[in-house]
């Protein structure tokens, strides 16, 4: 294959820079030489950051064209049962999650349980941080005499993603910003690992019976789960935007409400 001249040029002056050091005229091609490396260096490091440029703006396009991977439990399957230490607001006590659960329940039933919001959060997670009050407000919204639906109880599992927590930075993280539900400590992420979540903050929403009826890190977080037909159905309305756990509380709590 021909050789450009650029690669040319470049051979002959390495060749003459070897002569040069062989005749004796080593200090002259000393400074020649190190200069050369000084170039090959150069080239190599412009060259180093066109491809990490490219190889980042691959990265951009993929992000943003195609679907998220779907991680958590996924609507329609049970959530794993879990055990800890959770905080009150008074002290740390034992916690069970399956004594939230009612087995019994269907999609017809004439009891009033009631379904359960989990949230996996880290206290050093801004985007917990700028949720977190508006949460609050929905954990009292949907258990007030005013809310016609069931009742939502709230949990926070509280993890270790981000950098080194404490329990009492949970503590401090639930009374700066006012939550009246109980915070779970997994600070070992164990729960996580259970429920497959992987960032934070994730919302789930969970039947009664244990079901998880929408999870927001879903490929799709339009999706729910409809218990009646035992299939996943879209929210009406959120075909192209994002849905809120808000927005799923009210329609899946009452989807099948007066049939």
């Amino acid at each position: 294959m021909k050789k450009s001249v650029l690669t040319t040029d470049w051979l002959f002056l390495k060749e003459t820079i070897g002569l040069m050091d062989r005749k004796g005229l080593g200090k002259i091609g000393e400074n020649v030489k190190s200069s050369s490396f000084d170039l090959d260096a150069s080239a190599r490091t412009e060259t180093g950051v066109i491809v990490m440029s490219m190889f980042f703006v691959g990265l951009l396009i993929v992000a943003f064209t195609t679907n998220p991977v779907p991680s958590g439990t996924q609507a329609g399957e049970r959530a794993p049962i879990f055990s800890g230490e959770a905080y009150d607001g008074t002290s740390w006590n034992s916690f069970e999650f399956a004594d939230l659960l009612d087995t019994s329940w269907t999609w017809n039933s004439t009891e009033d349980s009631p379904w359960i919001a989990v949230e996996f959060l880290d206290t050093d997670c801004g985007f917990c941080k700028s949720s977190a009050q508006e949460v609050g407000q929905w954990s009292e919204m949907y258990t007030s005499p005013q809310w016609p639906g069931p009742d939502v109880i709230f949990i926070a599992v509280a993890v270790e993603f981000v950098s080194e927590s404490s329990r009492a930075e949970i503590v401090e993280f639930r009374s700066q910003y006012e939550n009246n539900f109980r915070y779970v400590d997994d600070l070992d992420i164990s729960i996580a690992d259970d429920w497959d979540v992987a960032a934070t903050p994730t919302y789930f929403l969970v039947q009664p019976d244990g079901i998880v009826a929408w999870n927001s890190g879903q490929g799709s977080d339009t999706l729910g789960w409809d218990a009646k037909e035992e299939q996943s159905i879209s929210l009406n309305g959120f075909d192209d935007g994002r849905v809120q756990l808000n927005e799923a509380i009210e329609q899946l709590t009452r989807l099948h409400e007066g049939e």
